[in-house]
Order: structure tokens, then C-alpha cells, then sequence
């Protein structure tokens, strides 16, 4: 009989290591083989760390359908969901069957150069800044109706269940994980008799779609985190953004409620 496999990424630090260990450990005795790194072999993806080490492993498996779960040794931690001293409870329940899975729609983004187009996704967010870090002016769209024009240190597209990371520090605001809608919202935008932009953040619903265009030539070269992983693009003529029909499977061994996490992380 062929033994299941579960992929295990894991950070580097000494704890984390610990930690990783031990699952293996776990693991082995129930009858799994095990794979650090990303196997398409694989039934499961365990991430060892914090929300960083989540994300990385999304990107890493290329956005895999293979559910994903996190064990969590970091700080704040959104999407690890395991405590460490809870292994040997989450491995048992998962062969038992007590777990659900989600699916979790991304941010598509299309990057229109004057020499080709690119596809950029995203779990929680991307972030769009010139590339020398200076004020760029960027002129939004909303379902081919322009909105207006931003002119700061850039802007967040994020996903609902990205509103509480950056998203939050600048400002915006946080929106229900089954929603479904991308948030607008600008970074340090600037007011003035000569600039004039919303200074809040705007919640477009899923039918809708974003187009974004740099208005100066000086603007065209940008910077664009996804997740936190940096993408650099020259001559930019504008991007498109939407919410991909393209989704992750996050798996959880209980009842997900979204109101008592955003309590104990924040208040």
C-alpha cells in the first residue's frame, strides 16, 4: 500500500526547527511519508512559521490545490492556525476527518508593458511604489469609469482576507474573508491645492474590475509586492486588477470566526 505523503516548508530558526522535528516525528509513527519542499505527490501542505512562511509556501507550490495548513511559530500569525503543543491532537483529527476546506479567491493582476504582459497573483495583497521610492501619480479606474487620481507613495490592492495586514496599518478598512471584493486604498496620499484623492480606501465588488495608470513618464517604472515578494517593471503603460476565479484550499480543523481571531490579534 502506497504511504500518504504531506509536504512540510518550514523557516529556519532553532525553535521552528524544534517544531518540525517533532511533526516529522508525529507523522512517521501515524504512517505518513513526509516531503520538505512542495511534491505535487503530496495530500497536504504544512507550513511551519508565521503568516511569511504560509505565503511563501502559496507561491513556492505555484498556487497549488492541495489544501495548506499552518503550524504557528511566529508572532501574530493569521493564517497558521496550529499551536505547536496541539500536533499530535491536528494530526489525529485530520486522519479522522475533523477538518474543512476553504477556498480562497486571489488577486489576479496584468501588467501591460510597452514589450509584453504579465500575470501577477496574489493571496493577501499587491503593492504598487515607483521603483526609486519617490511620489508616483496614478490615475484609477473602476469598471472603465475613472475614479481619480493618487498621488503619494503608491497604493494596496488586497484581498478581503488581506485587509487586516497592510492594508489595515494604512488605514483601510476590514472586510468580512467571504466577500469577495478587492480594496483600493492609498499609501500617505497627498493633499493639497495642487493633489486632491480620496483619503480612504474604496471596495470594489468582484464583477467589477481596476485599471491602473501611471500618469508620467517618471511613474512607469514600478515596484510591485506580491505578498511581500518584490516584482520590478519598466515602460508600464497601465494594470489590470481582479478577483481571480483562480483559488487556494486552506484547511481547518474547527469552525473559522473571523470576528474572535481579528479580537485576539488586535484588541
Amino acid at each position: 500500500m502506497k504511504k500518504r505523503v504531506i509536504n512540510i516548508a518550514a523557516n529556519f530558526d532553532s525553535y521552528t526547527s524544534e517544531i518540525k522535528d517533532r511533526l516529522i516525528e508525529i507523522l512517521t509513527d501515524k504512517g505518513f511519508n513526509y516531503y520538505e519542499g512542495f511534491s505535487q505527490e503530496a495530500e497536504l501542505n504544512i507550513t511551519i512559521g508565521g503568516d511569511g512562511a504560509f505565503l511563501r509556501s502559496v507561491r513556492e507550490s505555484n498556487f497549488s490545490q492541495i489544501p495548506f495548513i499552518g503550524v504557528n511559530t511566529g508572532t501574530l500569525g493569521f493564517f497558521p492556525e496550529i499551536l505547536p503543543e496541539n500536533l499530535e491532537e491536528f494530526i489525529t483529527n485530520y486522519i479522522d476527518g475533523k477538518y474543512t476546506v476553504n477556498s480562497i479567491n486571489l488577486i489576479e493582476s496584468e501588467i501591460i508593458t510597452t514589450d509584453g504582459k504579465y500575470k501577477l497573483y496574489a493571496v493577501n495583497d499587491i503593492i504598487l511604489k515607483r521603483k526609486d521610492m519617490r511620489t508616483i501619480h496614478l490615475n484609477v479606474s473602476i469598471d472603465s469609469n475613472h475614479l481619480e487620481k493618487i498621488s503619494g507613495d503608491g497604493l494596496i490592492v488586497s484581498s478581503p482576507i488581506g485587509s487586516s495586514a497592510y492594508n489595515k496599518s494604512a488605514g483601510g478598512s476590514l472586510v468580512y474573508p467571504s466577500l469577495k471584493t478587492l480594496q483600493i486604498t492609498p499609501l500617505a496620499p497627498i493633499m493639497s491645492n495642487a493633489y486632491r484623492c480620496l483619503e480612504c480606501s474604496v471596495i470594489v465588488p468582484p464583477e467589477f474590475e481596476v485599471d491602473i495608470y501611471p500618469e508620467r513618464r517618471d511613474d512607469y517604472n514600478v515596484a510591485l509586492l506580491a505578498d511581500g515578494e518584490i516584482y520590478e517593471y519598466t515602460e508600464i503603460e497601465h494594470i489590470h486588477f481582479r478577483t481571480s476565479p483562480k483559488t487556494i484550499n486552506r484547511l481547518s480543523m474547527g469552525t473559522f470566526n473571523y470576528w474572535n481571531v481579528i479580537k485576539e490579534k488586535f484588541l
